[in-house]
């Protein structure tokens, strides 16, 4: 029986559509795919050049830190192998307060016992991650522990920053600490990546869904970036922080040299006791917030320390 007219015209009809409907399927699917591939190659390029920066900043960090290191252990251990060599010290330095006194001694003291304790630690290969603690803030107990109950020191690289990080800024923030927000979720990787990958989506039933999902996709994509931006911005932040302070500690240690002197009677005594106690408030002084962020107006700061003839 032959099939009347209306329903061949009726069954192309339908045929077209489902080519067209193919088509537009097949076109989703490949928007979709080109979207997607976009955008992870923009993340994949942003974080490698975020690590970049990461890396750089550790490095800055622990080269600050060995610097502090090694001038506790000689230069402000001279300050207080000279002032320790009366037995008459405490008086002595009660003329001198308006220069040092008895508490800035025992600060000192207590800096050089960490210096040395540093570098036999570094020597013996049992203490790394600590050298970052001294550069971010000064002095560090080297009892400190991360978050997992690890000894900081113990650990190198990244996951002794990440930790010191964290313990300078009240532990962890599963432990409700500050934790290393802000810009410095950038050195322990924490930075949240795209939830979905690509294949997720390409594969997707629905071809609309798929490009529904990689829109959603490309702009999660788009946030992070966004965040990688701030978050190496802070962390130039720190860097130019440590080296205005190296540059700093530098200088003055060079001063200190130009006027060293051996004995509490010399003459050159208090110039030499105001550019260690100047020596020692720049070791101590922070170059991070609590909550991640570069100290603002360091150079400042240090500037004020620099006016020694």
């Amino acid at each position: 029986m032959a099939i009347p007219v209306l329903l061949w015209g009726a069954a192309a009809a339908l045929g077209a559509t489902g080519v067209v409907k193919g088509l537009e399927a097949i076109g989703n699917q490949s928007k979709a795919q080109d979207i997607g591939e976009r955008a992870e190659r923009l993340y994949k390029r942003k974080r490698r050049q975020l690590d970049e920066v990461r890396d750089e900043t550790n490095d800055e960090l622990e080269a600050l830190g060995r610097l502090k290191m090694e001038i506790g252990a000689n230069q402000i251990a001279h300050v207080v192998s000279v002032l320790n060599q009366s037995k008459k010290t405490k008086s002595y330095l009660k003329d001198f307060q308006s220069v040092i006194d008895v508490d800035d001694l025992k600060e000192m003291e207590a800096m050089t016992q960490q210096s040395l304790e540093l570098e036999s630690g570094l020597l013996q290969g049992t203490i790394t991650g600590a050298l970052v603690g001294f550069g971010v803030y000064g002095t560090i107990p080297l009892v400190a522990t991360a978050s997992t109950g690890t000894a900081i020191a113990s650990l190198s690289g990244a996951a002794a920053t990440n930790a010191t990080l964290a313990w300078l800024g009240g532990g962890s923030l599963a432990a409700g600490g500050f934790g290393m927000t802000g810009g410095m979720l950038a050195l322990g990787g924490i930075v949240a990546g795209p939830a979905l990958a690509v294949a997720g989506f390409v594969m997707a039933g629905k071809a609309e869904e798929a490009l529904t999902q990689a829109h959603e996709y490309s702009a999660e994509i788009d946030e992070a970036v966004a965040q990688f931006g701030l978050i190496e911005e802070s962390l130039k932040g720190l860097q130019e922080n440590a080296r205005e302070i190296s540059k700093t500690l530098s200088i003055l240690v060079e001063k200190f040299e130009s006027v060293k002197v051996a004995s509490y009677n010399d003459p050159n005594l208090i110039t030499m006791l105001s550019i260690g106690k100047a020596i020692k408030t720049i070791i101590n002084t922070p170059i991070m917030e609590k909550d991640g962020s570069p100290v603002l107006g360091i150079k400042h700061k240090c500037s004020g320390y620099l006016n020694f003839t």
